[in-house]
């Protein structure tokens, strides 16, 4: 990935706030009028009409809408609204449906959620951005103004730069694949390794499995802890957590165990595909080599659904024995991308998850 797109995660901001249900409703005519509001400006931007959006600006944020990119989005549904200063601002979040420029996606919509703020002035909710907090970044606080001619030490180059390699393995879990029983629960530890704020967001749901993060927003060295409990009825599968400011998806593979029975003891669905590593990093024409071992009592096999530009993918064999294992050959050609690779086993439907970094 080259360092030049670095500059553009520096424009996002975390507006999510984490939910307290203790906090008191808001006055039903207040949230009328806001909920129509988002929606309207939302709407606006769907249609493409911006110069009717700009009358949903606060004057202290027209400047910033004039030059601000205007995103493409082909739906948008209100999510959620967080409440503040006593219902004078506010915090939404909508889902919008938008085509995502990433490897693999790039034909595919997908369903974004969009943090937005809002603050009341003469009676009319306004969109609004302060300007201040957008110097916060999950690299620091950017010092703005011109850069000063005496008595300063030299800008750092680009090579100083982060890489994105670097920007993923900022955020990290504890643990990538959790397995629960029905009434189980078990935690996730997120854990912010980045010298600024981020902020993070689950990115889609599992039937019959709830998914609480106990805070939003991580302070440079905080933690955040995911709380996944599984309901009767619940499936195994991938939840993504997401950086919002880098959108790095941090995957984790849950896998729902039944309690042993007569029937089912030797079941191999009892017990998940291990992947030697999630994440690999390759330079072009560069390999590496990841072990996937079948810790089940019977037979698998794997498949590639999915491939990455420039990025050749092989297993040295698609069946997988009981407590057998493969290796998937990784190898980066002239022009790779970085992104996910899929490997779904069979029959389990199981999918697992591989983030590769392409760096120079």
């Amino acid at each position: 990935m080259h360092r030049f797109a670095l500059f553009a995660l520096l424009a996002a901001c975390a507006f999510a706030q984490p939910n307290d249900p203790f906090k008191p409703k808001p006055p039903a005519d207040v949230d009328a009028a806001l909920r129509a509001r988002v929606q309207e400006f939302f709407d606006l931007h769907v249609k493409g009409e911006f110069r009717k959006a700009e009358g949903l600006v606060a004057e202290d944020t027209k400047d910033f809408f004039y030059t601000r990119n205007k995103p493409k989005y082909l739906s948008c549904e209100l999510s959620r609204i967080d409440y503040s200063e006593n219902f004078t601002k506010a915090n939404a979040v909508m889902v919008c449906e938008m085509y995502i420029m990433m490897p693999g996606f790039a034909d595919h919509p997908m369903k974004v959620p969009t943090p937005s703020a809002w603050k009341l002035e003469d009676g009319k909710w306004y969109w609004w951005v302060d300007q201040d907090a957008l110097l916060n970044t999950p690299w620091g606080r950017m010092a703005p103004g011109a850069y000063p001619t005496k008595g300063a030490q030299p800008p750092p180059s680009l090579a100083a730069l982060p890489t994105a390699d670097s920007l993923f393995k900022q955020i990290q879990l504890d643990k990538d694949s959790v397995s629960l029983k029905p009434g189980g629960s078990a935690e996730v530890t997120i854990s912010n390794g980045a010298p600024g704020l981020t902020s993070l967001f689950l990115s889609g749901t599992l039937p019959g499995v709830e998914a609480k993060l106990d805070k939003s927003m991580l302070q440079a060295g905080g933690k955040a802890v995911l709380t996944l409990r599984a309901a009767k009825g619940a499936r195994s599968g991938v939840l993504n957590v997401q950086v919002e400011q880098t959108g790095q998806m941090l995957p984790i593979q849950i896998n729902i165990v039944e309690p042993p029975s007569p029937s089912s003891a030797k079941s191999p669905r009892a017990a998940a595909i291990q992947l030697s590593t999630n994440s690999v990093t390759l330079k072009v024409g560069e390999s590496a080599e990841v072990t996937i071992a079948n810790g089940t009592s019977g037979a698998m096999s794997l498949a590639l659904p999915s491939t990455l530009t420039g990025v050749e993918a092989k297993l040295d064999s698609a069946a997988l024995p009981a407590s057998g294992k493969a290796i998937l050959t990784l190898r980066a050609l002239k022009g790779a991308k970085s992104g996910l690779l899929i490997v779904q086993v069979e029959p389990t439907m199981q999918v697992l998850q591989i983030q590769i970094a392409i760096v120079e």
